[in-house]
């Protein structure tokens, strides 16, 4: 390169006005061009390529508490217009769809509550969010009961945890579940980590009230043919990850293992690399790993994913049009 070449794109200077669009100021965002501004245009632009790219799967990777946050409507949404093709998440996230799906809510609270007082009084808080005891009581009962028939109609099977969430997805008439909305639209959901969340628990609910020969089997080994031949046989893969965590590396090393590296990929995280951690680890180190491709349409933003991920899928949203279809 020659001392010219770094000096070819100048900043543009953010100009607001008036009743400007969502995408009008990720416009201004891509003129500027700098700092997280410039991340949040750029992950706008390869996640509309993705979506563009009629032969390109698109995992979903959920992890942190983006669903009780207020992301739960969006998934569902962008589930049902074939913008997501794959959703790994965790299992909390499952459950606090499904505590919503089943009537019960999440309420504004304060991260700095007394929590003494917040156990005195059964509320349980997620930073600034406060969720009554009593719902996760009646989720508890209602999708052990689930549980129940579940098994009753498939005796002697072994169910995976994507096969698992398409019966519970097959038996809620909440039309705003994203399990729901992903039974519908025929959508795996993998929660590689079930077992760490509460359906440890639910599933032990349902157990304790059948003989053991007759309680619901969860193989999750049995998932990862499932998910390695959706990349094999896909000739694009694109990821966007909210959080990292166990979703993240099960959607990488699926691409990994099948022999063909992620297309493109969009990170939002606040996590640093420096632990050594998957949440935090960049994008270029899965690179060594064969996880993702050397040339591919990539970016990490660093910021709150409540507050960047509504931003990039309203911008979305715009450019698109309601009409578009994959």
């Amino acid at each position: 390169m020659d001392r010219k070449d770094f000096f070819k794109d100048p900043v543009v200077h953010m100009k607001l006005k008036a009743r400007m669009t969502i995408n009008q100021l990720i416009q201004e965002f891509s003129k500027s061009g700098s700092f997280g501004a410039g991340r949040v245009a750029t992950a706008c632009d390869i996640y509309e390529r993705m979506i563009r790219d009629r032969e390109c799967t698109i995992f979903l990777a959920l992890a942190g508490a983006v669903i009780p946050a207020g992301l739960r409507s969006i998934v569902a949404d962008l589930i049902r217009r074939k913008f997501v093709d794959v959703v790994v998440t965790t299992g909390a996230n499952v459950i606090h769809d499904l505590l919503e799906a089943f009537e019960g809510h999440h309420y504004k609270g304060h991260w700095n509550a007394n929590d003494v007082m917040l156990y005195k009084y059964h509320a349980f808080r997620i930073y600034d969010i406060f969720v009554p005891e009593e719902d996760f009581m009646k989720e508890d009962s209602k999708l052990a009961e689930m549980l129940d028939d579940i098994i009753e109609e498939s005796e002697n099977r072994v169910f995976s945890s994507n096969e698992l969430m398409m019966e519970i997805g097959k038996r809620l008439n909440d039309s705003n579940s994203i399990l729901r909305a992903a039974y519908n639209a025929e959508v795996p959901v993998f929660v590689p980590a079930i077992r760490d969340s509460e359906f440890a628990y639910i599933h032990w609910l349902h157990a304790k009230r059948k003989p053991s020969k007759t309680s619901l089997i969860l193989d999750t080994f049995k998932e990862v043919p499932n998910i390695v031949d959706i990349a094999t046989i896909s000739s694009r893969l694109g990821m966007i990850v909210l959080g990292g965590g166990v979703p993240r590396n099960t959607v990488q090393h699926s691409a990994a293992i099948a022999r063909k590296g992620i297309d493109y990929a969009v990170l939002i995280t606040m996590d640093r690399p420096e632990t050594g951690g998957l949440s935090g680890s960049t994008l270029e180190e899965a690179i060594s790993w064969g996880k993702i491709k050397p040339r591919a349409d990539k970016v990490t933003v660093i910021g709150d994913i409540v507050i960047v991920f509504p931003l990039i899928v309203a911008s979305l949203f715009e450019r698109l049009g309601d009409d578009f279809s994959r």
